[in-house]
């Protein structure tokens, strides 16, 4: 996933319009999202391009997108982004066989769940503990043994760039789940409705 985003420059002022963001598929034990891939990708694509900003970090699991965005600086809108990348990625994907009779007058596929989580990154600390969630998501998720054998993640990007152990994992080489250290995010409260037709 890693051809989502830029290059992600280290920073030591973590700008408010930061955020982390879970993001489910309406099926928790479906795999759409990665029989899709090319379609989300495609997806991303086209919001980026839509609406600009930067994907600081992105892990892509079978049902669930776990991401930090950087929103240009007085640009709050991430509603819109988020909406412009379900629907894209849902018209991208065939007609589910079963969706409810609310489903089909609001004209959605229900694909995704209607709601996400979101979380204000508030400092560098807040950055890097966000981050390491995110890329050991699927540890946790029991998908693989170590982050860097999972290949929907922009964990990659950073490995190759050197800035993981550098600026998110505080100097180790080997990621590895820990249950001291990679403790489950309790920023993550606010819970928002995603607009329809996703």
């Amino acid at each position: 996933m890693s051809q989502f985003a830029p290059p992600t420059p280290p920073e030591r002022h973590i700008p408010r319009a930061t955020y982390f963001f879970t993001i489910r598929l309406a099926e928790r034990h479906s795999d759409l999202l990665l029989r899709q891939i090319n379609v989300l990708r495609h997806a991303m694509r086209a919001t980026l391009n839509r609406h600009p900003f930067r994907i600081d970090a992105i892990t892509v699991l079978p049902a669930t997108l776990h991401m930090i965005w950087r929103l240009p600086a007085g640009d709050d809108a991430y509603p819109a982004r988020i909406a412009m990348l379900k629907s894209r990625f849902s018209r991208g994907c065939p007609m589910p066989p079963h969706r409810s009779l609310a489903q089909i007058k609001r004209g959605e596929k229900g694909i995704w769940q209607r709601r996400h989580w979101e979380h204000v990154i508030g400092d560098a600390d807040d950055l890097a503990r966000h981050r390491r969630l995110i890329y050991l998501a699927p540890v946790h998720a029991g998908l693989c043994t170590q982050p860097q054998d999972w290949p929907h993640s922009s964990l990659h990007r950073d490995l190759r760039q050197g800035q993981a152990a550098a600026t998110a994992f505080r100097g180790e080489t080997k990621i590895t789940a820990s249950p001291r250290r990679a403790r489950p995010v309790q920023h993550c409260s606010q819970d928002h409705a995603a607009p329809a037709g996703t």
